[in-house]
């Protein structure tokens, strides 16, 4: 049986809650990337107060006044007076009136880039209302929620109407793991790793999952069939915000091979011969969350050596197993995919999966097992060594972490070569208090356990501890 109970946000709720109860009229920004539940979220935020909740479709601006105009019936009652408001300001006007008998009303405009889109006007006519001082009376709340990220981002901006009138803005994030790995109660630890690593914590990706049913026969049943769920859910993801979508899938399916540097990924896009001409089209894959672009923590501050990869889970699966098998995935021929093609190298792709985790790990979760929490988490690398997570504690300790995907116990040389690596970057220098934690699969040799029984700045985690079971 699927889980279709809510999970998680706990702070995100905090936070909207919070908004909701204060003395004054709130404007609120929610964004957040396809299927991560925002909406989810705001239905569960106003279940306990007076609300209106309005999903825009893409329709023409008059088709969406008028289906706001039924839901706002349908919520607080049919009202002649509503039937005859014709304009958005007239619709929220009485909805601030409308607040002035029910103190606190939340009104949440979903997925507002498209009432946008077709009625450019439309962030003025709210700024006009703002500022009029209608909301105050009633405290109104008024909630502009959606998926389109960098129209989103937009109403924050100087240049927008809206700027400086908001109250709150929140970017909803994916689940972090050890929510996510709440969808797979039944399962070990390391196969809700392993769920990590190709689902994410996408909220629509994980509900669509049966929990009862092995990781195997998930993957195959919603990514290796023709009716899968998901099988073409990284192409419709950009064809909602992108237009040149075979450009942008092409670097994502660089990145997704191992490109990681961008002339690397513009010689494998092949019309973009000049790396700098992917500035543009790297920066929009970032502000959808789809690619992350790091610095190693010890680079000069001006440096421009970064590398890029893949942000979104399943993305990252897709391009790397689903995207070059599809023809089979169409001939019915799923199941041999997944024997054939993606189970001898799935320990190789959770490889760099499996660091990702370690580092969200050490962000989230560093105070478990050391002094204090993780002001800076990040990666490093040089010219002769890398090192999977760095980063600084909140009473200035450094920490070094070695990440170990592998099957078999982790042994004294690899903490040796982290030591190693350690002492070899500027990161750190001259910081007497420093910490190497060890990330492993299945577990450690007696030597490295000894080793951390006695010395406290050795700190070693399994798939269990990583999930704090």
């Amino acid at each position: 049986m699927r889980l279709t109970v809510f999970v998680g946000r706990s702070q995100e709720l905090s936070r909207l809650q919070e908004e909701f109860a204060a003395t004054r009229p709130s404007l609120l920004v929610i964004y957040g990337r396809r299927r991560v539940g925002k909406s989810t979220l705001l239905r569960q935020a106003t279940k306990a107060v007076p609300h209106v909740l309005y999903q825009a479709t893409r329709v023409t601006a008059a088709l969406n006044l008028e289906s706001l105009k039924a839901e706002i019936a349908r919520a607080l009652g049919p009202d002649d007076l509503l039937n005859g408001l014709g304009d958005w300001l007239g619709v929220l006007t009485y909805l601030a009136r409308k607040a002035e008998a029910t103190p606190g009303l939340v009104v949440v405009l979903d997925e507002f880039p498209y009432l946008a889109e077709v009625d450019p006007a439309l962030p003025s006519v709210i700024q006009k209302f703002w500022d009029s001082g209608a909301p105050e009376a009633g405290r109104l709340k008024l909630v502009l929620c959606g998926s389109m990220i960098a129209q989103m981002e937009n109403l924050l901006a100087e240049r927008n109407p809206l700027y400086g009138r908001k109250t709150l803005a929140m970017d909803v994030a994916p689940l972090p793991l050890r929510d996510a790995a709440r969808f797979f109660p039944d399962y070990a630890a390391e196969d809700r790793l392993l769920a990590y690593g190709i689902f994410g914590g996408i909220p629509f990706y994980l509900q669509l999952c049966d929990p009862a049913a092995s990781l195997e026969r998930n993957v195959i049943t919603l990514l290796l069939t023709n009716a899968g769920a998901l099988v073409d859910e990284p192409t419709v993801l950009l064809q909602s915000e992108l237009r040149d979508i075979q450009r942008y899938a092409s670097i994502l399916a660089a990145i997704a091979d191992g490109c990681t540097k961008l002339g690397e990924i513009s010689s494998r896009v092949g019309d973009i011969s000049d790396s700098s001409r992917l500035g543009p089209y790297m920066e929009r894959l970032q502000r959808m969350h789809l690619v992350r672009a790091v610095r190693s923590l010890d680079a000069e501050p001006k440096s421009r050596d970064r590398r890029y990869f893949i942000a979104d889970s399943l993305m990252a699966f897709w391009h790397r197993f689903v995207r070059p098998n599809l023809s089979s995935v169409t001939q019915g021929f799923g199941t041999a995919v997944w024997r054939h093609q993606i189970a001898p190298r799935l320990d190789a792709f959770m490889g760099g999966a499996f660091e990702e985790i370690c580092r969200e790990h050490a962000r989230r979760h560093s105070q478990e097992r050391l002094p204090a929490p993780a002001q800076q988490i990040g990666q490093m690398w040089g010219a002769d060594y890398d090192i999977d997570v760095a980063g600084r504690l909140l009473d200035d300790s450094m920490v070094y972490g070695e990440c170990k995907w592998r099957r078999g116990d982790v042994g004294e040389d690899v903490l040796a070569a982290l030591v190693d690596r350690a002492n070899r970057t500027a990161y750190g220098r001259g910081v007497d208090r420093r910490h190497f934690v060890l990330y492993a699969r299945t577990g450690f040799k007696a030597g490295v356990q000894e080793k951390a029984a006695a010395d406290e700045r050795i700190v070693l985690h399994t798939p269990a501890t990583i999930l704090g079971l």
